[in-house]
This record gives structure tokens, sequence and C-alpha cells, in this order.
């Protein structure tokens, strides 16, 4: 686990020189959830007081929603360079109650730039407690790709999205059908701890359409035991 985890240090700091920013920051949200076991990852500029969706993996309704309510109540604190952990949303006052359907815990991470912050990385998890503070060192560290990806899509004309509803049909307008196809597999294999026949009959297809499928969305394939330790709750 530790040769992994340097491994991924490694990659942290040689793709700095990568191209195509909001490649880069896809590219950096797929292996920040693959270290954390996310459930899904999102990238939030940073303009003018507001946050707006840069890029994204796996994402659903919960996480704008999530993200808008941390926005709102602990903006002064993303500002001044400190993350935002929840370990277990269900014992956390400063959040809405939730339908049970969404994610258990998540973190968000300020990415600061030589004006102050300039966007913040999402990360969440259907289990509790799935951050240690290892990990949430290591995304601080993550943060420095994520300042060059959203530094150099400055001026590229993002579009500001709109708060709950209107975010997630916005989303859904500027993403290719193709990205959402493959963001859709990510989840459900995520999800179902990259089991591919359940995912297979999930989605009612056989597996070879889903080996075929990690090969054309170009997804390494996973192994996982068939039950994920949870982390210790102390």
């Amino acid at each position: 686990m530790k040769r992994r985890a340097d491994l991924i240090d490694q990659f942290a700091d040689l793709v700095v020189g990568a191209d195509d920013p909001r490649r880069l920051a896809e590219r950096t949200l797929e292996v920040v959830m693959s270290l954390t076991n996310g459930r899904s990852g999102a990238v939030f500029g940073h303009e003018q007081g507001r946050i707006t969706l840069f890029a994204s993996r796996g994402i659903d309704q919960h996480v704008l929603d999530a993200a808008n309510t941390v926005w709102t109540s602990q903006r002064e604190t993303l500002e001044s360079g400190q993350p935002f952990y929840v370990p277990d949303v269900n014992s956390e006052r400063r959040l809405p109650k939730t339908d049970g359907t969404g994610p258990v815990s998540f973190v968000m991470v300020p990415v600061m730039g030589a004006e102050g912050l300039s966007a913040v990385l999402y990360v969440d998890s259907f289990d509790p407690h799935f951050c240690t503070s290892q990990d949430l060192e290591r995304l601080s560290k993550f943060s420095r790709i994520i300042a060059k990806a959203v530094g150099e899509n400055v001026g590229l004309g993002v579009e500001r999205a709109p708060s709950r509803a209107e975010a997630w049909e916005s989303y859904l307008e500027r993403t290719p059908v193709e990205d959402m196809e493959r963001e859709k597999l990510l989840l459900l294999l995520n999800r179902n701890e990259w089991n591919i026949a359940r995912v297979a009959r999930l989605m009612g297809v056989t597996r070879r359409t889903i080996y075929l499928r990690l090969q054309r969305y170009n997804i390494p394939r996973e192994r996982v035991p068939k039950t994920r330790p949870r982390r210790a709750t102390a």
C-alpha cells in the first residue's frame, strides 16, 4: 500500500507538465478517487466570490448541493486555505439532512493560486471517515496540479454553473454524451466494487461489453477485494 501511495505521489510531481487543462483536472480526479476509494470527484473553479464546476468524475445532484451548501457556510475557511472535511454527514450539524442516497463523507480542499483561492477540489465516499490525515495531506499535494489546470483555463470562457437543479441541467448540457457514458460506467464500477458481472447485469449487457467499454474509454481495470475494509471510526 505504501509503494502504491509513493508511486501516486511521484505521478503528482510528473503530471504537472501535462497539457489540456480540463483533461489534466479529470485525470487528477481519477487518481485521487483511486487513492481514497472515492465515489465521485469534482473541481470547482473560483472567481468573483463564486464557485463554478470545471471538471468532474461520477458526480450527481448530491455533489452540487453539498458543494453549494459548504461554500455558503464555510467560504472563509476555504479562502483561508483550510480544507473542510465531513467524516459523516449524519453527524454533521452544519449540513442539511440527506435522503440517505448520497455520499456519507466528503472533503473539500482549497486550491491556492498566486492571488489566493483559485479552485476547490471535492471528493466523496459512501463510507464514513474515508480520509485519514495522510490522505488529506496528499490531497493538498494534488491541489498543485489542479491549480495549474485551472490557471491555464483562465480566459477560456468557462460557464458559471447556477445552483441546484439548474446547475445539474447546465452540467448535462455541456457534457459530451461519451463522457457521460464513461462517468456512468465508472460510477457503477466504484459503487459495485468493480464486480464486472454485477455491473453488466445492472446495465443489461454482457461482461464482454463491459470489457470493451473499459478499452474504449481508456479506463484501467481496478482490482479490489470483494468487500473494501472500512476505516476505523476512532
